[in-house]
């Protein structure tokens, strides 16, 4: 069965071919169905960190505020908000927005207070919701997702996002994510300004118009 470390590898090799990494998450994702909706309990304390600083732009349940580029971290996988708060503490992740905003706030995080931070807003329920508002090319966003572009040599989002968009351990859940934090983040891998070996091979031949169409549809969901 595939490993969390087998996962994380996936995303940090560039020389293993993305046809065996869809195949090798799909297979894990085949092996625990339902596991993306299943109910969670928010419990224990909020951790200091929320309200001192995650509140100011994510909101004290991780919904966000009204800045549309913030995403949402409401029922966000574990493993993923900790590896990306790790990166964004030891300088792993330098996109703009999380050189000016996230990399102060994370510089000083302990491990232990990642792990409670992710615990918290993982735990936070509802989990991320459409926000109501529709964009256009949501139609032509759900094939591009689901079946990728063939002859522009795009791969299916769905092969590491699965089919509901809601992925699995360090793949994040997209379902109901900001349409313009998608389309900015896909823009990031794109041009390489965020680094990550299998996004910035997925990403680099889609278009600006092709991330609005992806963005309309995971933003809907």
């Amino acid at each position: 069965m595939t490993t969390q470390t087998q996962v994380q590898e996936s995303q940090k090799a560039p020389g293993r071919g993305m046809t065996a990494v869809a195949a090798a998450v799909l297979w894990a994702l085949a092996g625990t169905a339902g596991a993306a909706t299943a109910p969670k309990v928010v419990s224990g304390p909020t951790p200091y960190r929320v309200s001192s600083d995650c509140a100011v732009c994510h909101g004290m349940r991780g919904a966000s505020t009204d800045y549309d580029v913030i995403p949402r971290l409401a029922g966000q996988h574990k493993a993923y908000l900790v590896m990306q708060l790790q990166q964004y503490r030891d300088g792993h992740r330098a996109d703009q927005n999380g050189n000016i905003y996230m990399a102060p706030v994370a510089q000083s995080l302990t491990n232990a207070q990642i792990d409670a931070l992710a615990s918290y807003f993982s735990a936070q329920r509802p989990r991320m919701q459409a926000s109501g508002v529709h964009h256009a090319g949501a139609a032509a966003g759900k094939a591009i997702f689901t079946n990728g572009i063939a002859s522009e040599q795009i791969p299916a989002c769905m092969a590491c996002h699965a089919a509901n968009a809601q992925g699995m351990g360090t793949f994040p859940d997209l379902a109901g994510q900001r349409y313009r934090y998608i389309v900015q983040q896909l823009t990031y891998f794109h041009n390489g300004t965020r680094q990550n070996a299998l996004m910035g091979q997925i990403a680099k031949n889609i278009t600006v118009p092709q991330m609005k169409e992806v963005a309309a549809y995971l933003s809907s969901l």
